[in-house]
């Protein structure tokens, strides 16, 4: 697949047809060197302030991710809901589009891949109105993490999603259904402000950084003004539910399963709570945790805590 310019009318059909679209030249390089300029200021003065639900680390404290950037800066919300942005979505889109969020991924030196996976497997939403813009911040090739596509899988609907240890606890597409889709896989080397557009079902991951540099890119995501993704509670509640999971040993958990019915003790429950302090900069005692002990009621309760109106907003 050949680049296109930011501009070009065809850039619709070709999302329509084949997934995903390669522009060249997005942002120019005057405008990738003033967001990392940005992103600099937001790490040294916003980040500290910021739950932790919305930055990650690896293992070894190389930042991973940071997400939900508009809520937390001005800069970032002005520069996500640019009415030229916006534009650009809406020329290649049937629907109306607006800012879901924006993330970086800062791809620390000797990290792992991001193994194949689909937006909408993780975010569902109806109608599937779901886009992403990914837009390299450093010239990305495949030594330094490679940015793959499976093109026209945006086709087939959502996939069958694994958990695999090779995963870090992220959903992959299975394997067998790679391994049929591999005559559709590209992964091009995209210069510095260069960008890939893409369906939320096109099936997408990075490979290794096995360089000694840090490699940077941008994601501003966009859905439909009219779709309906899963609330606050469904949200929470899953992730509560992880996190038993997690901590009890177990396969399976319920939104309305009981901590210690399910094998819990009181150093697993410490361990959830100390979870959600670290994520949330919310502190749940041991007793409310005894009366908020299943993933729903606990998740009730945080919601209450934090008073967000929303977390889709």
């Amino acid at each position: 697949m050949d680049f296109v310019k930011a501009d070009d009318p065809r850039i619709g059909d070709m999302l329509a047809r084949e997934g995903v679209v390669f522009i060249d030249r997005f942002f120019d390089a005057e405008k990738v060197a003033e967001i990392r300029r940005q992103l600099r200021r937001y790490i040294d003065d916003v980040l500290p302030t910021v739950p932790r639900a919305h930055h990650e680390y690896h293992p070894d404290g190389a930042l991973r991710s940071m997400t939900d950037m508009h809520r937390y800066d001005p800069w970032f919300r002005e520069f996500g809901t640019d009415p030229r942005l916006l534009d650009f979505f809406r020329e290649a889109v049937p629907w109306d589009p607006e800012l879901f969020y924006l993330e970086i991924f800062p791809k620390a030196p000797h990290t792992g891949p991001l193994l194949a996976h689909q937006e909408l497997f993780a975010t569902p939403m109806d109608p599937p109105q779901y886009l992403h813009l990914w837009v390299a911040l450093d010239d990305v090739h495949d030594e330094n993490a490679g940015f793959y596509f499976y093109r026209r899988s945006h086709r087939l609907g959502l996939a069958p999603h694994v958990y695999t240890k090779a995963g870090a606890g992220l959903p992959s597409v299975e394997e067998s259904v790679l391994e049929r889709l591999s005559p559709y896989r590209v992964q091009p080397d995209f210069p510095a402000g260069s960008a890939a557009l893409f369906d939320g079902m096109t099936v997408h991951g990075s490979k290794a950084n096995v360089t000694d540099r840090m490699r940077m890119a941008l994601v501003i995501a966009v859905r439909g003004t009219a779709t309906k993704v899963s609330d606050d509670q469904q949200i929470f509640t899953s992730i509560m539910a992880r996190f038993f999971r997690e901590e009890i040993g177990v396969q399976a958990c319920d939104p309305n399963d009981r901590f210690f019915a399910l094998g819990g003790d009181e150093a697993g429950a410490e361990r959830v709570l100390k979870r959600i302090e670290n994520d949330y900069h919310i502190v749940i005692t041991a007793e409310d945790f005894r009366a908020h002990d299943t993933p729903h009621t606990l998740a009730m309760k945080l919601i209450d805590s934090k008073g967000w109106e929303t977390v889709n907003s």
